[in-house]
């Protein structure tokens, strides 16, 4: 198949899969979602993922109609239907469905799944950045499908000529449209604490733990829009993009003083991604 659309046990192309309106997902955005990068039908850190969609579930009461386990293998059969060496896994959770009413409805969570082929970014090429006020509300630390913020924040960067916006809030960075950011600094990595201004990425996680198995200092503090322009290097973090640099913000050349490390990370998680997925004759 081209590609893969998934709905509470009905497959098909993407775009002849529907679901009803009673969903709440299509009322309110009531739900979470996740996803992941695939290749050699090997979905990238899967059990990472689930755990987070799952937590991210029980903490806005959200009854899954999987197990972990089962989302798991459903996964990893799916993918093998899609062409393509290398794809991008889409899966949400909704509260359900119901007559539209804003208070929970006592079913359980509908899941949608979408799979389509898609190529891992070049990790080395040093992307443009802008900036752009963090006016998202508070639970930033949950996955959920309420993203107008991230879109708005998105379109914000195309319109930029940008890859990727930057969210401030009261004058320190959070992260981005759909990535986190952390910065190099004086052979240190500092990246924003995981409250609930920011997403706990899992490839943000990856980072932390390739950063502290090579000895390099990780601090969690917040950090300041002039700390990311001074870094020494500046890394943008995602399922998509892995690691990549930061050439400029809002136009203005940053980085290239510490490529070293920069490329020391970037290789161990890239190279991760490519062993953990290989095929094992």
């Amino acid at each position: 198949m081209k590609n893969l659309g998934y709905y509470n046990g009905n497959i098909g192309l993407i775009d002849e899969i529907s679901a009803p309106i009673t969903d709440r997902a299509f009322y309110f955005g009531d739900g979470v979602y996740d996803a992941v990068m695939c290749r050699n039908n090997i979905p990238y850190l899967l059990s990472h993922h689930i755990n987070r969609i799952y937590k991210n579930a029980s903490l806005l009461s959200i009854a899954p109609p999987n197990t972990k386990e089962e989302l798991s293998l459903l996964i990893k059969e799916l993918v093998k239907r899609v062409d393509g060496e290398e794809k991008f896994v889409y899966f949400h959770i909704s509260r359900g469905s119901g007559i539209r009413n804003h208070e929970f409805t006592n079913t359980k969570g509908n899941l949608c799944i979408m799979i389509k082929p898609q190529k891992i970014e070049n990790v080395y090429e040093k992307m443009d950045v802008c900036t752009t006020k963090d006016i998202r509300f508070q639970m930033c630390n949950i996955k959920t499908l309420n993203l107008i913020p991230s879109v708005l924040c998105a379109q914000h960067a195309k319109n930029n000529k940008c890859e990727e916006s930057v969210f401030v809030r009261d004058g320190y960075v959070t992260e981005c449209s759909h990535s986190n950011i952390s910065i190099l600094k004086n052979g240190k990595l500092i990246t924003a604490p995981a409250d609930c201004h920011i997403l706990p990425g899992v490839t943000r996680a990856n980072l932390i733990s390739v950063a502290q198995k090579n000895n390099i200092e990780v601090i969690e503090k917040r950090y300041t829009l002039a700390e990311l322009i001074d870094a020494d290097e500046i890394i943008v973090t995602s399922s998509s993009k892995m690691a990549k640099g930061v050439k400029t913000v809002d136009g203005k050349v940053v980085g290239g003083k510490d490529e070293n490390t920069l490329k020391l990370l970037q290789d161990e998680i890239y190279f991760d991604y490519i062993n953990t997925t290989n095929i094992h004759l």
